[in-house]
């Protein structure tokens, strides 16, 4: 008697498959590979806007393993520069991105609005105004703010120096940090520098951390509260770009309310 072949499957179960197939594949890609993340204020202004996606490179510092963060493979360490997402230590079940200032052994100072990092100045340059939107924290009514932009170069190399050094001094400090490379980007000053005003030190920064400041430096939560520092194993990841932005000024079909997509902002990548 002749065996029974099995039955034929369904085109409808053959879907489902590759759906669930699909669905899975795309988890693993976000938990491992990539993350997005959405900015709710002017911490990080001008480089990021309320309202920005952000594209995450969870690759950038290490293989993990999806939703619990476990660093299989250290693949790099963070760099002064690199703008990140972590888990805040003050309230761990939020999200917060800033710019990593301090990597380890680092004392993080300001003067007079000029950043120091192991008694070296980042030299700075102003590059105009800038003009943004922020929600104000008690009425949540928006406001228009125009500030002082700057571009600041922060050295990558071992910076060794003394605040009190003169001006060639601290140059030849911060170009020897600078033989390992140097990254720039724009920051903010809202207020106006006050003579002898000063924030910190604040530092040495402890082994496996980073210390993070926001570009709005004057309307930045950040390390400067209190002097705290992330740990490496709680970084998300780091900003690669801006995928997608949506907020004042943007473009919409018939829109009447200032709110659409700000197309200059779509895919630009981080500094």
């Amino acid at each position: 008697m002749a065996g029974r072949r099995g039955a034929a499957p369904s085109p409808s179960g053959e879907l489902l498959r590759t759906i669930l197939a699909v669905l899975v594949g795309a988890l693993l890609l976000r938990g491992t590979v990539a993350e997005t993340f959405t900015v709710t204020g002017g911490s990080m202004a001008p480089t990021l806007l309320e309202g920005d996606v952000l594209a995450v490179s969870r690759l950038a510092y290490g293989l993990k393993l999806p939703f619990i963060d476990l660093t299989l493979l250290p693949l790099a360490s963070p760099r002064r520069g690199d703008v990140v997402v972590f888990s805040d230590p003050r309230d761990r079940s939020r999200l917060t991105v800033r710019r990593v200032i301090g990597v380890a052994g680092d004392v993080v100072e300001l003067r007079e609005q000029l950043l120091f990092i192991g008694g070296v100045a980042q030299p700075r340059l102003p590059a105009g105004e800038f003009s943004y939107q922020e929600r104000d924290q008690a009425s949540r009514a928006r406001r228009t703010d125009t500030c002082r932009r700057f571009r600041e170069m922060l050295a990558l190399g071992p910076l060794v120096g003394e605040i009190a050094d003169g001006p060639e001094g601290q140059a030849e400090a911060w170009s020897r940090g600078a033989t390992a490379g140097a990254v720039g980007h724009e920051l903010l000053q809202c207020r106006r520098v006050r003579a002898g005003r000063g924030e910190g030190p604040f530092g040495p920064v402890r082994r496996g951390h980073v210390f993070v400041v926001g570009d709005n430096r004057d309307r930045s939560s950040d390390g400067r509260d209190g002097g705290w520092q992330v740990a490496e194993s709680d970084l998300i990841g780091r900003v690669a770009l801006v995928g997608w932005s949506w907020g004042p000024e943007g473009w919409w079909f018939g829109s009447s309310t200032g709110q659409g997509v700000r197309i200059d902002r779509l895919l630009k990548p981080v500094e």
